[in-house]
């Protein structure tokens, strides 16, 4: 690059100090005064002796400023820094910084640009392309996006005593012409501003630390509150070359002493409150030596475990303006500062940061005085004659009275007249609270809590009163809907259970003492289960309102009708007849008719939907009865009712009672069958139909309690599927059946085929898959020779899964029968889906054969079916020979009963086969 003369520079320097004000322009900076001989020489004389009046550090810092004005002017630049070494430190402080960042009061160490330095003071001038990447320079002076610089050196007395640094505003923007003659020529004028300082560079410290404080003060001087702290923070850090410094509010109570962060350097602070002890934390110390300017620790360091790992610490107290301490400031170094440095900077902040923080914590409590007073409660503050002086919010949102409509109005005369009868009777304290009815703006009324305090002064008299009220319309309703909800059910608003027993008890002690008959109707619909599981549960709901409304239309005057939850209503008859037969009657019809009402078809979204019900009835009072029993006897009857066909009435007697608590005798003793060895295995062999060969054996559970007499299949298996149990049995009867069948294997009995059936709860139980897989490996059984059989319920209740779960295992060869065919509600459509093997014709459509002519349609029809689909049948219950014939006619494969042989035990059953089953060679031959 060519240099510049000096004549040209002169000219270039005269411009500029012409452009500046007068006013601006101190007496040594005058045009023709910084001109040198040469871009190459140190300055002119008549420069030099003008340079040499600036020896205090205020003339040096505004000397300085006009310095880098000029050089921002001439080289068009955004960014100009001036930086002065501090040799005690080994450190540089930027002294002047004009760009859109400022940097004065930074602190670089110079061990992080040593190999920059020190080319610098050996080339006076050093341009640094893209800095971030320079090897020279850990650090960089400017902004954190890549950037050029064009470094110049600045000398004393040969020293190298800081740097004029310029930065290019873009990479695509080359620098000016003759840029380093200019740079160099700035770099000249500023030594020689530095030329009287003395050699011990005193004056140069003092400058230094001035030019940081003024910095801090000047980024602190337009923030408050958050923004105060944070920037506090911030700047600290960097002037001081902290590791981290925060600020924290104190929080000294009797429980204990805490510390609240308000902000940190960091920037760990998220707006959150971190909050630590202070109990034998180093910052405790600041409290406990409070008068002292600031604690420096620097051993046995406990600090808050986000900072833990620094050599030193330094704590300030910050106090109020009682001289109260509120708060403290700390910080952390690796290298301590000098204490010049550390006291100067302290100081004169401290006491701005203890105001700064009292008066955020008298904002805070006007802050929170003021939502205090705009609670959702409503507020009045009257003088002591009960003049109004303020209101709140709440209080024109509650009355719909604006502040300026009641402000000088008297209470309880002007708003809210007092009755002589109903004005407030204040207690000892003065003080009064309770219920009363006031008036909103539109004159409607509303029920009002008040609560009147009063407030007095040093001399205990009376100055204000505070009315706090709420409006109790919302809490009222709410009551109102409680109760509803207690009382009444939500999908019908119908009375609930606890209503009706209410109503029960009522009406029980009110025909005791009337003598009149009651009864007491228990309502169950049938089938309801169904629907609601194939049209959802929008379906069974709309119908549940549709049967509630029939009920309804029937209901006479004091009749008590209630949902008890699902599909099962109760209704109450009060008062029927004072003859227990003209009762009864009563009672009959009216669920007969009901019955009757139920079962007309319910249109829903273009279907015909059928349901009947099943009805119990109890009679009340009578002699032993109590309130409580009535709904257990009614149930009981709907039970019996459900029993004998359904879409039924019973009436309650005693033979039902006995009726129910033997089944709750045989549920309790079933839960114990299991455990006590009382369950055991028969075994009814199948027959071919035409040539009469044992073909296999079906395995039915028997039940035999110790001490007493077997208990019948039909009395305890449904008590068992209506709960869990049938589960826990299911699986026990499979897994002793597959073991019986193996070991008549080793004892030389060929059975082709065992039967066993399965509950619906059981089949689709989660484990129900993996669980024949574990019988199968426990007990070694084959799996072509296992037949499940399921009822159509099972595949009605879940097709898809019930599918599945049968595809599953039919590939491992075991086989299917739908057991009970043609007593639930066959549907073609999903038995032509199923993986069956055949079909069991229940023993209710064989028994009357040849006498009934309808089951014996139904039965050709089963047969005619099943060839077309390729299935198998078994008929159960054959007991004659005539029954026999007929099946061999339809070309039926196998039959079952007591026509071949009763269920036998294991032992009787291993005799049977071995009398009609082939000799093993044979047997083998067949299979």
């Amino acid at each position: 690059m060519s240099q510049l003369s000096g004549y040209a520079i002169s000219r270039l320097l005269d411009s500029v100090c012409n452009d500046v004000p007068a006013f601006a322009r101190p007496s040594y900076l005058t045009p023709g005064s910084l001109c040198p001989a040469d871009a190459a020489s140190q300055t002119t004389p008549a420069a030099t002796a003008e340079l040499h009046c600036a020896t205090q550090p205020d003339e040096i810092g505004e000397y300085f400023q006009q310095l880098c004005l000029l050089a921002q002017q001439i080289l068009p630049y955004p960014a100009i820094s001036l930086w002065l070494y501090d040799a005690g430190k080994e450190q540089l402080v930027c002294s002047h910084a004009l760009g859109p960042k400022t940097r004065v009061g930074r602190i670089h160490p110079l061990a992080d640009i040593r190999a920059m330095w020190d080319e610098l003071a050996a080339q006076e001038i050093l341009n640094l392309v893209n800095v971030q990447q320079d090897s020279r320079c850990h650090l960089h002076f400017l902004d954190d996006e890549p950037t050029d610089l064009l470094l110049a050196a600045i000398k004393n007395h040969g020293q190298q005593v800081g740097a004029l640094v310029c930065r290019r505003p873009s990479l695509f923007v080359p620098w000016p012409e003759h840029c380093h003659a200019i740079l160099r020529t700035f770099s000249l004028m500023a030594g020689r501003g530095l030329e009287n300082l003395d050699s011990s560079g005193n004056r140069l410290l003092t400058y230094q630390r001035q030019q940081q404080l003024e910095h801090i003060h000047h980024a602190l001087s337009a923030k408050t509150g958050r923004a105060f702290f944070d920037e506090l923070v911030t700047q600290l850090r960097l002037v001081l070359q902290a590791q981290q410094v925060w600020v924290c509010e104190a929080e000294l109570t009797p429980a204990g002493s805490f510390a609240r962060m308000i902000a940190e350097s960091d920037g760990l602070n998220d707006g959150s409150s971190y909050r630590y002890a202070l109990r034998d934390a180093a910052c405790s110390r600041v409290y406990e030596e409070a008068e002292r300017p600031y604690l420096v620790v620097s051993e046995s360091l406990n600090l808050p475990r986000r900072y833990c790992g620094a050599a030193h610490y330094c704590g300030v107290a910050l106090r109020d303006n009682k001289r109260k301490v509120i708060g403290h400031l700390a910080m952390t170094f690796e290298r301590l500062p000098d204490e010049q440095l550390l006291q100067g900077v302290l100081n004169p902040i401290c006491q701005r940061a203890g105001g700064e923080l009292e008066r955020q914590h008298a904002e805070a409590q006007l802050r929170l005085s003021a939502v205090a007073f705009e609670t959702n409660e409503g507020l009045i503050i009257t003088d002591p004659e009960l003049v109004i002086l303020r209101v709140n919010h709440a209080f024109s949102q509650i009355t719909g009275l604006s502040a300026r409509e009641v402000v000088g109005k008297r209470l309880g005369v002007e708003l809210w007249p007092w009755p002589t009868d109903l004005a407030p009777q204040f207690d000892e304290q003065g003080r009064w609270e309770g219920e009363v009815e006031r008036w909103r703006r539109e004159g409607v009324a509303y029920p009002q809590w008040e609560t009147w305090t009063p407030v007095r002064d040093e001399e205990q008299q009376i100055s204000h009163y505070v009315i706090c009220f709420e409006d109790l319309s919302e809490r009222q309703a709410s009551a109102r809907q409680i109760r509803s909800l207690a009382y009444y059910d939500d999908l019908t608003g119908l009375p609930n259970r606890r209503l009706l027993l209410e109503q029960v008890e009522r009406a029980f002690v009110c025909a005791r003492e009337s003598e009149w008959i009651g009864a007491l109707l228990f309502i169950d619909l049938d089938h309801f289960k169904t629907i609601n599981d194939s049209l959802g549960h929008a379906a069974g709901d709309w119908l549940l309102q549709q049967v509630s409304k029939r009920l309804q239309g029937e209901l006479g005057q004091g009749d008590v009708l209630a949902r008890l939850g699902g599909d099962e209503f109760v209704l109450l008859l009060p008062a029927l007849s004072e003859s227990p037969p003209l009762a009864e009657m009563q009672a009959s019809g009216l669920a007969e008719r009901l019955i009757e009402v139920l079962s007309m078809p319910y249109q829903y979204q273009g279907l015909d939907l059928h349901i009947a019900a099943s009805i119990g009835a109890t009679l009340f009072p009578s002699r032993d009865q109590q309130p409580e029993d009535l709904l257990k006897q009614a149930d009981t009857a709907m039970y019996q009712a459900k029993a004998a066909g359904r879409r039924t009435i019973r009436l309650f007697d005693a033979g039902m009672q006995r009726q129910a608590d033997r089944r709750l005798l045989i549920h309790n003793q079933l839960r114990h069958a299991l455990g006590n060895n009382e369950l055991l295995l028969h075994y009814q062999p199948q027959h071919m139909v035409d040539s009469g060969d044992l073909i296999g054996v079906e395995a039915l559970l028997r039940w035999q309690p110790a001490g007493h007499s077997m208990i019948s299949p039909a009395e305890f298996i449904p008590i068992a599927e209506e709960t869990d149990l049938i589960i826990d049995i299911g699986q026990w009867v499979l897994l002793e059946a597959c073991h019986q069948f193996v070991r008549w294997e080793e004892e030389g009995v060929r059975l082709p085929q065992l039967s066993v059936n399965v509950s619906a709860k059981q089949f689709h139980h989660q484990r129900f898959v993996e669980h024949i897989h574990e019988v199968l490996s426990a007990t070694g059984m084959e799996p072509s020779a296992l037949n499940l059989e399921i009822t159509e319920s099972v595949v009605l209740g879940n097709t898809e899964d019930a599918i599945h779960k049968m595809s599953e295992l039919k590939q491992l060869g075991i086989n299917f029968s739908i057991d009970d065919f043609g007593t639930g509600y066959s549907s073609l459509g999903y038995l032509k889906r199923l993986p069956v093997d055949e079909l069991k014709i229940d023993r209710s459509f064989i028994q009357d054969i040849p006498h009934d002519l309808s089951n014996m349609a139904i039965v050709e029809a089963v047969m005619a079916m099943a060839r077309h689909l390729g299935f198998n049948v078994t008929a159960e219950g054959v007991e004659t020979r005539q029954q026999l014939e007929f099946l061999r006619k339809q070309n039926c494969s196998f039959f079952q009963g007591f026509l071949a042989s009763k269920p036998l035990s294991a032992e009787l059953m291993q005799r049977y086969a071995l009398r009609y089953l082939p000799p093993e060679d044979a047997l083998e031959g067949t299979l």
